[in-house]
């Protein structure tokens, strides 16, 4: 394996030379030929590569360092050469077993979506997501849930990765394979990196991959060629990554069959899921054929070729959902890319089980989903409220919150101001790599001849899935529409939830303008004791269709307002509930000690926790935030094996 790389550091004018030294020296082809796809590329110029006054991206700046870092490696002379490390390949797979063919790998799953499952350490974008993890380990979970490809990141700088990680990630899954009488059946293993060399293919075959990623954003076309046709020559099908047509004309122009849709702008980082959409639509247009539907079942149609399609499709980043990779098995792409959400769950094989690979476990997925029998699938909502700073909202995203609450209600003490609560929007949309709000589909918010509970059951898991990139909740207490929408459009609100004696109605989205969450107050003496015993039925009888959740909060008898009591009510109650279908958050006295009790306890949907996690009103504990989203994460996986 070579030596661990430098990480120095380089000048700007040193990264930008470097990123454009990959272009080639062959005469007969221009630099707009080979480089006119570059973000910042100097269309004025027939020799420079960029606009003298551009400044590199992120992803531009990675590469430029992989250039520098790779030269610096090579000339120590301690490195193994391209022919050695071609011959170290050729032992591993003599050991080891051979490459697996990607496209073949993708085509062999269907009518099940492929998954590629990565392990990454650590992100530009999102700095550290799992550091202590170890490939081997992670990596043979995601085997045992059916991956069938495993992404490695092997950068060292930003995403604190290394060869070493891909090697163990290939021995453990292979080990794993043997014992379980299926070796052939290993996932294929992937190196994600910034590859710019034949050397760094070579040096990935050397080191247990079936496959590595090849960037057309940052690779000229002429070296894109170059590097497909070298990779097949090790038996590698490399993965092709675009993002913009521009860069899809390059892929196609260079023999790429396995083309990855990056949905992230590594540029920008901004998220938009749409970009796999636009791109299949674009390789129709161009007579393409990639459908993963086609592939063993002959065709979508019965008069089409029944041969295997030339290309695959594989949508990368963004997706953390059964409905995201529903969405895209309807345009026919083979495999998804899933990295973060999957290395920040607690159980690994369950969130891979949860994404429905199969059709027909998204179909089962979504009749029991919208039926009305007794809510049993536990806690999947965590909400972090009473945030007033962008500091500690970026530290419950980090945790994994799925909502974070700023509130509105003069009279709490942790009351935000409309430039505090932008500065909290902003930094969960920059979290979410995001720059607005997210659309909730239209059939979960359709109420039209449905009963409130069917209502309710089916927003509720439309909330589930789109809070998987976290969403800002303004909370509100007995403050009119008119001031609820100022502050929804104003501060960029997400959602909002009613707090008050606003009553059910009051939640609508047409009054809130976007969903708003229902708090229903359980009204108890101070000890937490005394609840109605006819708390449930009036609560069932009292929910509408509007709402797109119900809350559950501690209100003190006598107590003119409720919430902020820090008082827990009888649990029970949520139990109750949901075992008549109804999906509740609760909230009142939670706390990192008790949030286990609860979660497994009585398994609601979601918790809420807002003083339980303060130093101060107002200012987060962040180690009492990563305990109690912790403890509860851990958990609700616990409480899903009884």
């Amino acid at each position: 394996m070579s030596p661990s790389l430098t990480i120095a550091e380089y000048t700007s004018s040193q990264l930008k030379e470097a990123l454009a030294s990959l272009a080639s020296t062959d005469e007969s082809t221009s630099v707009k030929e080979e480089c006119g796809h570059f973000h910042g590329y100097d269309d004025s110029s027939d020799d420079n590569v960029f606009t003298s006054d551009h400044e590199l991206s992120m992803l531009q700046t990675i590469t430029a360092r992989r250039v520098l870092d790779y030269e610096k490696l090579l000339a120590t002379g301690n490195a193994p050469s391209l022919s050695e490390l071609e011959s170290q390949s050729n032992t591993f797979q003599s050991t080891h077993g051979t490459i697996l063919n990607l496209l073949t790998q993708i085509q062999s799953q269907s009518p099940s979506m492929a998954l590629a499952a990565e392990f990454k350490r650590a992100s530009p974008s999102k700095g550290d997501i799992a550091p202590g993890l170890k490939a081997g380990t992670q990596a043979t979970l995601y085997a045992q849930a059916g991956a069938s490809a495993i992404s490695v990141l092997t950068e060292e700088h930003w995403f604190k990765g290394s060869l070493k990680d891909l090697k163990e990630a290939r021995l453990a899954t292979a080990e794993y394979a043997n014992e379980n009488g299926n070796g052939s059946t290993r996932p294929a293993i992937l190196r994600k990196d910034f590859c710019i060399s034949n050397y760094m293919i070579a040096e990935a075959a050397a080191n247990g991959a079936d496959t590595i990623l090849l960037i057309v954003a940052i690779t000229p076309s002429i070296l894109l060629k170059t590097m497909i046709d070298y990779a097949r020559s090790l038996g590698m099908e490399p993965l092709v990554e675009v993002h913009a047509e521009i860069e899809l004309d390059v892929a196609i122009a260079a023999g790429a069959r396995v083309i990855g849709v990056n949905n992230r702008n590594l540029h920008t980082f901004q998220m938009d899921l749409a970009t796999t959409d636009r791109t299949a639509e674009e390789l129709t247009r161009r007579g393409c054929d990639y459908d993963h539907r086609q592939v063993n079942s002959g065709s979508v149609d019965e008069s089409a070729s029944a041969s295997k399609p030339g290309y695959a499709i594989c949508a990368l980043s963004g997706m953390s959902s059964a409905h995201d990779v529903d969405r895209y098995r309807q345009k026919g792409v083979g495999m998804c890319l899933i990295g973060e959400s999957l290395m920040r769950a607690a159980n690994p094989k369950a969130a891979i089980q949860g994404l429905c690979l199969h059709p027909n476990d998204y179909n089962t997925y979504i009749s029991e989903s919208t039926s009305s029998g007794a809510y049993t699938a536990g806690t999947k909502m965590i909400k972090v409220c009473g945030i007033t700073n962008k500091e500690d909202a970026l530290v419950a995203c980090k945790m994994g919150a799925n909502l974070i609450g700023t509130i509105f209600a003069p009279k709490s003490k942790r009351c935000v101001r409309v430039d505090q609560a932008k500065e909290v929007v902003a930094a969960v949309r920059t979290f979410g790599e995001r720059t607005a709000r997210l659309d909730f589909p239209s059939s979960a918010m359709n109420s039209e001849n449905v009963s409130p509970l069917q209502s309710l059951v089916k927003k509720s898991r439309a909330l589930e899935d789109i809070s998987r990139r976290p969403l800002v909740v303004g909370v509100f207490q007995n403050q009119s529409h008119e001031f609820i929408r100022e502050m929804v459009e104003t501060c960029g609100l997400d959602l909002v939830q009613l707090h008050g004696k606003e009553g059910m109605e009051a939640a609508n989205v047409s009054k809130c303008g976007v969903p708003a969450i229902r708090v229903v107050d359980i009204e108890t003496n101070g000890d937490g004791s005394g609840t109605s015993p006819t708390a449930v039925q009036k609560l069932l009888g009292d929910i509408t269709t509007d709402p797109i959740a119900i809350l559950l909060d501690t209100s003190i008898k006598g107590n003119k307002e409720g919430g902020g009591t820090g008082v827990t009510f009888d649990w029970g109650i949520a139990e109750t509930l949901q075992n008549h279908g109804l999906p509740v958050i609760i909230a009142g006295g939670l706390k990192p000690h008790n949030v286990k009790e609860a979660v497994m306890g009585t398994r609601p949907w979601g918790i809420d926790v807002s003083s339980g996690v303060e130093a101060s009103p107002g200012t987060k504990d962040h180690d009492a935030v990563e305990k109690f989203v912790k403890g509860a994460r851990e958990a609700a996986v616990e409480a899903s094996k009884g």
